[in-house]
């Protein structure tokens, strides 16, 4: 549980909030195989078996561990997770195709989702007519589900589906034994608001007790706020990512959603942040991407400060923060350059265990600004403790 004592959001959030039923929200994984369709990235089976190990570790109730079709190193890697012991669900990925769900029976998994387009666009691209969509789909949730498979149908492009072919491929897919339903915002086009639209239909149609996923992207950079409104709208499941890795403009990102949902919704995730950012340098590494500095959650920025101004009331954390940095395990500190003031060179002087007079940080602070403009950049802490020598 998080310590609200080190949330310092105010309020107004509360406020707004009041009155308004407290949602439940899980979260399902898909790093493995939605993630890796970033350009670029390709993991080889140890390192997904190492992935699945660190998103369970996060606290994430299901992962979803590829797609067998794909490739025999898919194959090789959705077994050795199957047998992982995960605390999380594991699951598969199959098109509405017979042949790809005996992939997910032959691995002995008892979960999987299964996908079709069902936009016309989707549907003209790849020249497959509604009705032949909908045989597909009845075919292949029905061999799941013959199969001891718990089917979760997932239509893809749903947020630009006829709403009448929406409804009608969803009920489809139910008759022939699906469980679940992920309602797929494919392009990230969906506002929140339609996002509470549809979820709001989908619940609608289906009723009450079928399990509702929101599988979003971020293209609009509306991810986040969209898995919001989809757990404020009803849906149980969020899909993601962590850091968003996907193609494009990336995947849902679970922990900055988690995040959202955690301090500002008061909503158990379960999601452990004290791990995220650890879990997010390790995916880099494996995949060979690079971050902005301010990102939410994971920027290596969140707790540092250079300016003068906010350095003055760095001893008061909840002045300049919204919440504590321990909330995610990380340290806070202070970064001198062009736009340090005075308090920030005492600060670093603290840190550094250097000594020096009041009467020298005028002086300091001067040199370390002249030489910030020289190299259009930071200094490092071995440069400000030669300037502090040179001045005594």
């Amino acid at each position: 549980m998080i310590d609200r004592t080190k949330v310092w959001s105010g309020t107004l959030n509360d406020v707004a909030l009041a009155g308004r039923p407290k949602r439940a929200a899980k979260f399902y994984d898909t790093t493995l195989r939605d993630g890796e369709q970033a350009v670029g990235a390709a993991f080889d089976p140890e390192q997904k078996l190492e992935i699945a190990r660190m998103v369970d570790g996060l606290g994430v109730g299901r992962i979803e561990a590829g797609f067998p079709r794909v490739s025999d190193e898919d194959k090789e890697a959705i077994r050795a997770i199957a047998k992982a012991g995960l605390k999380a669900e594991v699951w598969g990925f199959s098109r509405a195709l017979v042949d790809d769900v005996a992939a997910v029976v032959e691995l002995g998994l008892k979960y999987c989702v299964i996908e079709a387009p069902i936009s016309d666009p989707k549907l003209a691209a790849l020249e497959v007519t509604r009705e032949k969509v909908l045989d597909r789909i009845r075919k292949a949730v029905s061999f799941a589900t013959e199969n001891g498979i718990h089917v979760c149908f997932f239509g893809v492009d749903s947020t630009r589906a006829d709403l009448g072919f929406f409804e009608h491929v969803y009920k489809a897919a139910l008759d022939v034994g699906a469980k679940e339903i992920a309602v797929v915002d494919t392009l990230g086009i969906a506002t929140p608001e339609a996002v509470t639209f549809l979820i709001g239909k989908a619940r609608g149609w289906v009723g009450p007790s079928v399990p509702i996923h929101y599988h979003g992207h971020n293209d609009f950079g509306l991810a986040t706020a969209s898995a919001v409104a989809a757990i404020d709208a009803g849906a149980s499941w969020i899909h993601g990512t962590v850091d968003g890795i996907g193609e494009r403009g990336g995947n849902a990102n679970i922990p900055e959603i988690a995040l959202a949902l955690e301090l500002l919704y008061g909503i158990d995730t379960g999601i452990d942040l004290t791990k995220v950012r650890k879990a997010s340098e390790r995916l880099r590494q494996i995949a060979r991407y690079g971050l902005e500095p301010w990102k939410p959650v994971v920027g290596e920025n969140l707790f540092v400060r250079e300016t003068g101004a906010v350095a003055a009331q760095f001893h008061l954390p909840h002045a300049i923060e919204p919440y504590a940095a321990s909330l995610l395990d990380t340290p806070r500190g202070i970064v001198l350059g062009k736009k340090s003031g005075a308090a920030s060179i005492t600060l670093k002087c603290e840190e550094l265990g250097l000594k020096t007079g009041e009467d020298k940080v005028p002086v300091l602070l001067a040199e370390v600004k002249k030489l910030a403009l020289q190299k259009r950049g930071l200094l490092t802490d071995a440069e400000f403790v030669e300037i502090v020598k040179r001045h005594g």
